[in-house]
């Protein structure tokens, strides 16, 4: 227990030492600055270990250490506005048991109205409310459950959801792991493919060899022969140990005759695995001669689709919050969580870019915002107005558009496409586009056409970053 030379906390200690209910005090700064026995039996932490911990919104972990009792114990924006405020938590014991509990925040002030810090009192799940709830403390707790479970289950908490077509997935994920068949996992860009791959291989028995991504759709067909044959046989493009596991993305918009090679290599006793994503149908690709007949049958083997965020939208608070807690881990500010009205904005729209648009859309309105929540006035204008939402009818004819403004405004989606297509690689996009480079370069600057840095976990060669 804290032994504070503060006169308060001595004479808190003196009440509340031996009580049977668990009691903390947080300061100004969210920092813990006392406990009582109580509270040091519920969560397996002696008071000197924990004094001075800042309870803060938790990151990518959870569970009995430092970070996931700071998690537990992170005050709602209500309490640290001033107002009383509570809501349930998941407390890990360092025994590794877990307790759902209701924790209340009680504000003190200063003589000038200041505040001074947070008392709080840990009750049973059961107890009757004292306090308003927070619903932004409830999603926290419930993405802190489900990342424990995910943990617990599969190894990883890096594949957030909730639902039977999201568990199916996971399911998916561990079956495919267990195997060395070719995988083709299936979406619209910005599912989350390549985290599904990377997963596939962090569960398998190959997690020990490298995972080489190639981008099929930005590298050259030169680059692509060049990197993954010789000898008439697949080779990894570094000196890697036997088991190595190769990662195409969008592996359709490989040229037939590397096609051909490749579905001649993926036999019993070829060095490397092969997990491929695309967002294509190959069944499709098939027919319309794209897909190579052999690749075709060793492709589909095991296929994964994953579903568009529009079909997920019940789950699009808890992805929200996942992709919140990320970014408080990058900036000094950190944001709670959500009002209910940015919520209901979220949920209209229809995500054409799909979890990395959301992703996009959650660092902005973090930046954009000023308080503990972000609220539906921080978001970006094109997800509050609707702008980009690619499934809503308009609700009246559009109005006549000169030409000239019809064409420059198909150019520049056509432009924008060609870009996302080839992950912000100008040269393939001008390929794509059928263009030369420098004509590219000056559509872009005339249309002032924003240009995004390739992201690192889509650089086409070299490790995998992520």
């Amino acid at each position: 227990m804290s032994s504070a030379r503060d006169p308060g906390l001595r004479r808190l200690n003196a009440l509340w030492k031996r009580a049977s209910e668990p009691v903390f005090v947080l300061d100004a700064q969210r920092r813990l600055v006392y406990v009582n026995q109580a509270w040091e039996e519920l969560t397996g932490y002696a008071a000197d270990a924990v004094m001075g911990l800042e309870c803060r919104p938790y990151g990518p972990t959870c569970g009995a250490d430092r970070e996931g009792l700071a998690a537990s114990f992170c005050p709602p924006p209500e309490a640290l506005a001033g107002q009383p405020a509570g809501g349930a938590t998941l407390i890990v014991h360092t025994g590794g048991e877990r307790r759902w509990r209701r924790i209340e925040f009680w504000p003190f002030h200063d003589e000038r109205g200041h505040l001074l810090g947070l008392f709080g009192l840990v009750r049973p799940p059961d107890a009757p409310p004292h306090t308003p709830d927070s619903d932004a403390q409830h999603l926290r707790a419930e993405l802190l459950e489900l990342r424990q479970r995910l943990q617990e289950r599969y190894g990883s908490d890096a594949l957030i959801g909730r639902g039977p077509v999201h568990r199916r997935l996971l399911d998916q994920v561990a079956t495919a792991a267990a195997t060395s068949a070719p995988v083709l996992i299936i979406g619209e860009p910005g599912t989350g493919k390549r985290a599904v791959a990377r997963q596939i291989h962090a569960q398998g028995p190959r997690r020990q060899a490298p995972l080489i991504p190639f981008d099929c759709a930005a590298l050259t067909p030169e680059i692509l022969q060049r990197e993954l044959f010789g000898e008439g046989r697949l080779i990894p493009r570094l000196a890697l140990p036997e088991g190595a596991t190769l990662l195409l993305t969008d592996a359709l918009e490989l040229p037939r005759d590397l096609q051909a090679r490749l579905a001649a290599a993926l036999g019993p006793s070829a060095p490397v695995r092969l997990l491929a994503t695309t967002t294509l149908d190959p069944e499709q690709a098939r027919r319309d001669d794209r897909l190579e007949r052999d690749l075709y049958y060793a492709l589909t083997t095991l296929i994964l689709r994953l579903p568009p965020l529009r079909e997920r939208l019940e789950e699009l608070p808890l992805l929200a919050q996942h992709f919140l807690e990320r970014a408080n881990l990058r900036h000094e500010r950190r944001r709670l969580g959500f009002t209910s009205a940015a919520l209901e904005t979220l949920a209209t729209y229809d995500w054409p870019g799909n979890l990395r648009e959301l992703a996009r859309v959650i660092e902005a309105a973090h930046q954009q915002a000023t308080g503990d929540l972000i609220d539906a006035a921080d978001l970006p204008a094109s997800i509050r107005g609707h702008l980009g939402a690619a499934y809503n009818p308009p609700p009246m004819p559009p109005p006549v558009t000169p030409l000239d403004e019809l064409l420059t405004r198909l150019e520049r989606r056509l432009i924008e496409q060609a870009l996302q297509r080839a992950r912000q690689n100008k040269s393939r996009a001008a390929e794509l586009l059928r263009i030369s480079r420098p004509r590219l370069y000056r559509r872009i600057e005339e249309l002032k056409i924003p240009v995004e840095p390739e992201p690192e976990d889509e650089v086409p060669m070299g490790n995998d970053s992520s």
